[in-house]
């Protein structure tokens, strides 16, 4: 496998479909984005709520549903339109970046392959995809990063730090594990969208090709980091963006500034937020295009068993070094490798006309 040659184009491809990027990448990642963004503003507060710093009497998740029932209580007519539109973001989170993955993944396994593509086509078969797809990231979910950082903080919060010293040990092996796990079921996504496999089937798929393809670890690396620079550069954003949002709404308070500047911070804050979605959904387009690549070339290669026959042209080559040798059993081209010609010949000198083939005769000698 060509490492520079797999990443090289998978960028290309991303670069040439930036519909791909607009539908299957920007949207999912803005939903995360945003949903991100909130999660890490009500960390920060429930941090600064608790005994680690204020110890205050109430939580932070009290006051926010303290708030929420008192602004129904006096804003009655807006309560409703609000709880749906939360209603509705919360659907779309839990279901737009699974639909959208198994959208992406097909239409690009079907532009590699030299067949009709695009984003309905990609859309299309995604949906058949969507339930077995949803199913297994519900299945893994409970060891992704977001759920141990959920419940460490909990922990931290609420049960204090003499207790969560005495769950290091227990985090630190589940950590371990999921990124084990993370990277046994690397093609586990994409056996259940391209080969239409069962959720348990797929990943079970998925850890074989994984152990018979150790030679390619060194990929494996390369697209793990890259997907942690994914991480690590929407990680960024989600930090900065409403933590600039949050210091200059602060800092202009303090300055008894009027609203003009409030919805200039704001408008700079939303730009922002766009300007991370788009950069989390390219980098979304080119991960699925690296390991759908990659996967489509190791699946491609027929595993040999212990009871298949190789020939000995297979034996004797061993590498692509020696394309140039010529078959087994032909005779090489020069003076020094010409043979003497054994053919029977007839009374006249020439060659016997109905002569038939020896089954001895070693095809390229005679």
């Amino acid at each position: 496998m060509d490492y520079k040659k797999l990443i090289r184009d998978s960028w290309l491809f991303t670069q040439s479909n930036k519909k791909l990027i607009y539908w299957f990448g920007f949207i999912p990642s803005l939903l995360t984005t945003t949903v991100g963004i909130g999660y890490i503003t009500y960390q920060f507060f429930a941090f600064q709520k608790s005994y680690l710093f204020e110890n205050a009497d109430h939580s932070f998740a009290y006051e926010v549903i303290n708030f929420g029932w008192e602004f129904v209580k006096q804003h009655a007519s807006w309560s409703v339109p609000l709880v749906i539109v939360g209603i509705v973001i919360a659907v779309l989170y839990f279901l737009v970046p699974t639909l959208f993955k198994a959208a992406a993944i097909q239409a690009i396994a079907r532009e590699k392959n030299g067949q009709k593509s695009g984003v309905g086509i990609g859309l299309k078969y995604g949906l058949m995809a969507f339930l077995p797809l949803f199913e297994y990231h519900l299945l893994v979910g409970t060891f992704s990063w977001i759920s141990m950082l959920t419940e460490s903080s909990f922990v931290i919060r609420n049960l204090g730090m003499g207790l969560f010293q005495m769950m290091m040990p227990v985090f630190i092996v589940i950590f371990i594990l999921s990124i084990f796990l993370t990277l046994l079921f690397t093609f586990a996504d994409l056996f259940i969208v391209i080969d239409d496999e069962k959720v348990l089937a797929s990943m079970r798929k998925s850890a074989k090709l994984v152990f018979m393809n150790w030679q390619h670890t060194l990929l494996i690396t390369i697209l793990m980091i890259i997907i942690g620079v994914r991480i690590i550069i929407q990680a960024l954003f989600v930090f900065l963006i409403p933590g600039a949002v949050i210091f200059a709404v602060g800092y202009m308070t303090t300055l008894a500034l009027g609203t003009p500047v409030l919805i200039i911070a704001g408008l700079v804050g939303v730009l922002g937020l766009f300007i991370a979605a788009y950069l989390g959904g390219v980098v979304d387009i080119f991960s699925y295009a690296v390991w759908t690549f990659a996967f489509l070339e190791l699946t491609s290669e027929k595993e040999v068993s212990a009871r298949d026959k190789v020939s000995a042209r297979d034996v004797v080559s061993g590498g692509d070094d020696d394309d140039d040798a010529p078959p087994l059993g032909t005779a090489p081209k020069g003076d020094l490798g010409r043979l003497e010609d054994t053919t029977p010949k007839g009374e006249t000198g020439g060659p016997t006309p109905d002569q038939a083939p020896s089954e001895d005769n070693i095809p390229g000698l005679l």
